[in-house]
């Protein structure tokens, strides 16, 4: 059972500059404050490693780590947010659990960040962010390499806008529920073979969809193929069960399916010009089929994108 956190019993920084290296031993952090935490992070020792360490509501929000910091099978509760930081040196979270949200928006690594076999729950009120829309400013910010190798996403997870240029692992990373790599640039050095067990998810088509046309642009032949493959099948699925729809319902069966242009901009309280220009320049923006030169748009992607667009 992990002991709670005493700061004058636990924290001897003489020591820790002695050995070089600040370690923490199965200790609860929980009602510890950001401040003594971030005390820790600044001690100016080599290595700093929680070991097993229970962590709620940890909010590092905007701070450096410049020393090599090391998160080993830990548990996150609640809230856990590392929105904005700059990790200077290797910084690892590997084996630990998130239970509730997780942000890690626009943090920035130059060395080698690490999630691998993390595991993040419940599948409702947990999500993973891990968005990079806002550190896209002409300079790479991965060097080296980001591992979410084994990693299980049991909850969503957001890659929105993240370039994967470095070093990456996907190897056997587990998709369990929606995932979203919109606007992502996935790098010729990523090693991409995850494993989806989020058959059933409402709009898993989508999130297949938004892979499979981040892959293409850098020639993932292979995973696309794989990719179309799975969000064929979930298409075929849903066509199956429209078939099974009452023959005296056809408006409703057809408001479930697809929409004109002209219905998907009513719906949205947009122009037409809008959505065509969105097909254009941003094609991952909003999601279309096209049969033969007509474009539909889906009822489910247009309510998905005012849900994912309300803040």
């Amino acid at each position: 059972m992990a002991k709670t956190y005493n700061k004058s019993k636990h924290f001897d920084l003489s020591y820790f500059q002695t050995k070089g290296t600040a370690f923490f031993d199965t200790l609860d952090f929980s009602e510890t404050s950001a401040d003594d935490i971030k005390e820790i992070l600044a001690c100016a020792v080599p290595d700093i490693e929680f070991y097993q360490c229970i962590f709620k509501d940890l909010d590092l929000r905007d701070t450096d780590f410049e020393s090599k910091t090391t998160f080993s099978g830990c548990q996150f509760n609640g809230n856990t947010i590392f929105e904005n930081c700059h990790f200077l040196e290797n910084v690892a979270f590997d084996g630990s659990v998130f239970n509730g949200i997780a942000n890690f928006n626009n943090v920035r690594y130059e060395h080698e960040l690490s999630f691998r076999q993390i595991h993040t729950k419940p599948a409702k009120g947990g999500y993973f962010y891990f968005r990079g829309d806002e550190v896209k400013t002409g300079k790479s910010y991965y060097p080296n390499s980001l591992n979410m190798q084994k990693a299980y996403f049991e909850t969503e997870v957001s890659f929105l806008g993240r370039e994967f240029i470095g070093e990456t692992w996907f190897n056997g990373t587990v998709f369990a529920n929606k995932f979203w790599f919109t606007d992502c640039d996935i790098g010729l050095k990523t090693n991409i073979s995850p494993k989806f067990e989020c058959d059933g998810i409402k709009n898993i088509d989508m999130c297949y969809r938004i892979l499979k046309d981040a892959l293409i642009k850098r020639s993932y032949t292979i995973q696309s193929r794989e990719i179309e493959r799975l969000e064929a099948k979930i298409l075929e699925k849903q066509s199956k069960e429209n078939d099974l729809l009452p023959d005296n319902k056809p408006t409703v069966r057809q408001k479930s399916n697809l929409l004109t242009t002209e219905e998907a901009a009513d719906y949205l309280k947009l122009k037409p010009n809008t959505l065509e220009r969105w097909r254009s320049q941003f094609p991952n923006r909003l999601p279309f089929v096209k049969i033969g030169r007509t474009v539909k748009y889906r009822l489910e992607d247009l309510q998905a994108y005012i849900s994912d667009n309300m803040n």
